[in-house]
């Protein structure tokens, strides 16, 4: 398992290694005095009240205006649909905001090196006076800092420990062995794309927090121990809650942990965090490169340097570094988005900006749901549920959404945030190709839909959490549903996310009717309506009726005349033939629509034109989509931009890797990191179409490896080993009793073989399909 070695302290936050518990983040800089930057998962700006609280259309007038911006779209003068949109807009919705900052003097001893051990989630720092380690406990819900050897220079010495904060601070009470610091979070904070807008408003109603650093020195064998710790509690109760009270009323919880961990051997104390996030890391694991040759010595960093310079690729010059890149992301999303309330935002756990890109939110037209792409197929399961409670919260907010727009169901917009936002959002001006689009509850549906189909939830989970969530987005769908002027069932007005076509005058337009996103969307919920109702029972017939008569008036992918998929209700010139979103070919991936020999040429031919130099997420998208079309070799030259020095590379959508590895959009975004590690998984293993598929794009520079724990639908784990681009051996297991007895298809290069699957593991080798190796 990985480990990032880093020589000396970090001098910037993007070298900074990060812990997290799904609630606490830490970016740890490491040195004297040793630096944290803090963030919690519930430290937003605003309040539950937030969206209401914007001026808006009553719901006779946003029907009208979506009434005469339908017209308009279906009348192909997409350009006149622009002004009665942004009426429909809300300002924005809200940021995720840092927390404090905390620091721990300890003697400078000057040159040291500071390491992030990805499998066990500590962070150390080790100079030549000893040792210092962090931990973010999920087990005790603490930041915990031990410091070995001259934790000071005299034990009559004071402990000297700062802490500080963008936020405003309430109250602050010190003594010789910690501190208590009360906080209220900005009760508005403006993106950055809106600049003549106050960047933070400060009011009395906003999430509090009390933050409780205490600090003690012991004597143990490695000399003098100074062991801090730090707790966090916060008025925040999730989606969909009201605040709780004030600061005053949560900070018990917070002194009450933080005395726990203090009053305990703190080595029992890690070793409890280790165990823990050791057992969840340890499930799945990719090992890349020839195991019969001695492993790189020399740092993550290092080896990087190394590869870039050669001449060749980067993975072909150290293979080893595809796995730990995924080692990586798996730990961020495990870090980022577990026994918390909220998913992973754009940032993952972690933000230094008051004003932060994008607000730091969550973006529901790829970025959210990039996200959670690793989550099932790389048997981290349980990261999802945060995302779920989201949803299911955005489900009942977004029926206010729905209803405002004259549908059924409920709808979510492309922005949202920790209070469930679901409005279109703009400001008056935004422009509709990213402002206007109502189908982000449809793409969050399928991440519940696919726990069903990993097998990672029963059917009493599909009934009272999935089905509900599911059937308010099909409802919405159905209901969203018009009849154009060609006779078929379409969606109008319609959008391709953030993408724009130039018209036959010249001009720029976003609206269209009916757009390949809308149309792979619409028929995919509905396509898990049919799918998912006979687990319900009866109740559920009806709208499985509906949903499986309207799909077959609705096309699934159109194709242009030159052989590409059609982005927009008519064949129309891009304004940037090579945007980043690829939204057009959701069918092929994450979706699983069948296509025919035609529409996946339509598909490649797409990517072909959109071009391979994109942001960090375009390019997983991209790899994930070549590697379903059975491409290698275009997944080779992908993975060559995403292994790049993110800081020598020019142009303002162009991906690669910050000094920590966190990757660039740029600015920072996880998605891009997470969206990677699903990508080289599917190259890996797909089981989408139904066979379970092994090593469907295996690029040449990974020629040789081994996979283990990989999930595969319907509830399979995979065990794999191949050498010189073949399939050595691969080793199946039902993940649960449930799957016992269940057959399954199992293909390798174009052969497939049927298994029944018991209590004990099914080996398959090359003679199992007919070849040998």
């Amino acid at each position: 398992m990985t480990v990032l070695d880093h020589d000396g302290p970090a001098t910037q936050w993007l070298h900074a290694l990060p812990l997290g518990n799904g609630r606490l983040g830490a970016m740890c800089w490491g040195g004297s005095p040793a630096r944290f930057d803090l963030n919690h998962e519930g430290v937003w700006s605003g309040s539950p009240a937030s969206e209401g609280a914007w001026a808006a259309p009553s719901d006779e007038e946003a029907r009208e205006l979506l009434a005469q911006a339908r017209e308009a779209a279906t009348s192909g003068r997409g350009l006149e649909a622009t002004e009665p949109l942004q009426a429909l807009q809300l300002p924005y919705a809200q940021a995720f905001v840092p927390l404090a900052t905390l620091e721990v003097a300890t003697p400078d001893s000057g040159a040291g090196r500071r390491s992030l051990d990805l499998r066990t989630g500590t962070h150390t720092w080790t100079d030549a006076r000893g040792r210092a380690r962090t931990v973010v406990s999920a087990v005790d819900d603490v930041l915990l800092h031990v410091v070995d050897g001259a934790a000071q220079q005299t034990p009559a010495d004071p402990v000297v420990v700062w802490l500080t904060s963008p936020l405003r601070e309430l109250r602050r009470q010190e003594d010789p062995e910690g501190l208590e610091v009360w906080l209220r979070a900005p009760s508005d904070v403006a993106p950055g794309h809106e600049p003549r807008l106050p960047a933070v408003t400060w009011g009395p109603v906003a999430v509090e927090a009390c933050v409780v650093v205490r600090w003690r020195r012991l004597r143990s064998r490695h000399g003098d121990r100074l062991v801090v710790a730090l707790a966090v509690e916060t008025t925040y109760r999730g989606p969909g809650a009201d605040l709780a009270g004030t600061a005053a009323d949560v900070a018990g919880r917070a002194r009450d942990r933080v005395a726990r961990v203090l009053a305990q051997e703190p080595d029992d104390v890690i070793r409890r965090h280790r165990a823990e996030h050791t057992a969840l890391v340890d499930r799945c694991g990719v090992a890349l490169g020839d195991a019969h040759l001695p492993g790189p010595s020399r740092t993550i960093e290092e080896r990087l340097t190394a590869a870039r310079a050669d001449p060749r690729r980067v993975l072909e010059v150290d293979p080893g570094l595809a796995g730990a890149l995924l080692d990586h992301a798996r730990y961020l999303l495990l870090s980022s988005s577990r026994s918390c309330r909220l998913p992973a935002n754009l940032q993952g756990l972690w933000n230094a900006e008051m004003q932060p890109p994008w607000s730091s939110s969550y973006t529901l037209n790829i970025n959210t749901e990039m996200n959670y792409w690793p989550a099932e197929v790389l048997a981290l399961p349980e990261t999802v549920r945060p995302l779920e409670d989201l949803v299911v919260a955005l489900a009942s907010s977004g029926r206010t959404t729905a209803d405002r727009l004259g549908a059924a169901g409920w709808a979510a917009h492309h922005n949202s945030d920790a209070w469930a936002f679901t409005s279109s959002v703009g400001a008056g001006h935004g422009d509709p190709s990213w402002a206007f689009w109502p189908l982000g509850g449809l793409w969050l549906a399928r991440h519940l839909v696919e726990r069903v189909r990993f097998g990672s939830v029963d059917d009493d989970h599909a009934r009272t959490v999935v089905w509900p969530v599911l059937r308010g987005a099909a409802e919405f769908a159905l209901s969203w549903l018009v009849r154009l002027p060609d006779g078929r069932r379409g969606t109008a007005p319609s959008t391709s996310p953030e993408n724009t076509f130039v018209d036959t005058g010249g001009r720029t337009v976003a609206v269209t009717c009916s757009s390949a996103m809308d149309r792979a969307l619409v028929r995919d919920v509905l396509r898990s309506v049919v799918e998912v109702a006979p687990r319900i029972g009866p109740d559920a017939a009806k709208l499985a009726d509906r949903a499986a008569g309207a799909l077959l008036n609705l096309p699934a992918v159109l194709v242009t005349a030159d052989g590409r998929v059609q982005e927009w209700g008519r064949d129309e010139v891009e304004s940037d033939p090579h945007h980043r979103h690829v939204s057009h070919l959701y069918p092929l991936f994450p979706g699983d629509e069948p296509l025919s020999d035609t529409e996946l040429g339509a598909m490649a031919a797409t990517l072909d034109r959109r071009g391979d130099d994109s942001s960090g997420w375009s390019l997983a998208w991209k790899i994930a989509l070549w590697a379903r079309l059975h491409r290698p070799d275009r997944v080779s030259d992908l993975l060559d931009l995403v292994f790049r020095d993110a800081t020598g590379v020019q142009g303002q959508w162009a991906g690669g890797l910050y000094r920590n590895l966190f990757a660039a959009h740029p600015p920072f975004q996880v998605d891009g990191n997470l969206g990677y590690a699903a990508a080289l998984a599917e190259c890996l293993l797909q089981s989408h179409r139904g066979p379970i598929e092994l090593l469907p794009a295996l690029p040449a520079e990974l020629a040789c490896g081994s996979a283990h724990g990989l999930v595969a639908r319907p509830g399979v784990l995979v065990d794999l080993e191949w050498s010189d681009g073949e399939l050595v051996r691969a080793v199946l297991r039902p993940r649960s009793p449930a799957q016992v007895g269940r057959t399954v298809h199992v293909r390798w290069q174009g052969r497939e073989v049927a298994r029944r699957l018991t209590d004990a593991a099914t080996e398959l080798g090359p003679g199992d399909f007919g070849t040998t190796t």
